[in-house]
């Protein structure tokens, strides 16, 4: 039952187990890794669902490849599943490629993919390009954001910025006069622009004597 449920699930990519779930053939996604500069292949994975669904042609197909009646092989499928359900813990059955089925400490039914190796699904080395025409995603800071948005932010500040120089200008031109007004009204200043300070001039002494 094993190999006809395998068959069933690599062509359908998925296949009916009653009474138990189904299994599903899944791609995980490819992974960009851009500081490493690769991106790793997507793997088939398979994974067991608690969801239930029709098994009128999974039954089919079961009968056409034993050449056994449909009633025979429901009854077939129905044992087999009931086995799985009442797997003791310490069993477990295996599937050629596909993987295994066992009873976790919690005693659920899982079951386990097989890894596939790593050599079928080659990394494929990946320089990422930018195109300065092209709009691509970006994030900054916690926002995505487009590089079109973030260049038309950039360029409409500088134009803000641009508008505005006349205004530092007048500003520093009235501090200049300012200090100017402040530096020549000063009654220490002179226009020389050095600092002047009074001289006191000496009384005069009288150190001789006039002979008579």
């Amino acid at each position: 039952m094993e190999e006809l449920i395998e068959l069933y699930l690599f062509k359908n990519k998925r296949c009916p187990l009653p009474s138990l779930g189904s299994l599903h053939l899944e791609n995980v996604s490819a992974v960009a890794m851009y500081s490493d500069r690769k991106i790793t292949a997507p793997v088939p994975v398979i994974i067991f669902s608690g969801t239930v669904m029709p098994a009128d042609d999974f039954i089919a197909f079961i009968a056409a490849r034993k050449n056994i009646k449909q009633q025979e092989a429901s009854a077939l499928l129905t044992s087999y599943c009931e086995n799985l359900h009442h797997m003791n813990e310490s069993g477990e059955t295996k599937f050629p490629f596909a993987g295994r089925f066992y009873i976790n400490e919690d005693g659920m039914l899982v079951f386990k993919s097989t890894e596939l190796p790593k050599t079928y699904f080659n990394e494929v080395v990946a320089e990422r390009v930018i195109h300065p025409r092209t709009s691509h995603t970006m994030v900054v800071g916690d926002k995505e954001t487009t590089s079109t948005a973030m260049e038309a932010f950039y360029s409409e500040a500088g134009m803000h910025a641009k508008d505005k120089w006349w205004i530092w200008a007048l500003a520093f031109g009235i501090l200049t006069a300012v200090l100017f007004g402040i530096y020549f009204n000063d009654k220490n200043k002179t226009a020389s622009f050095g600092n002047v300070q009074t001289i006191q001039t000496a009384p005069d002494l009288n150190t001789y004597q006039i002979a008579e």
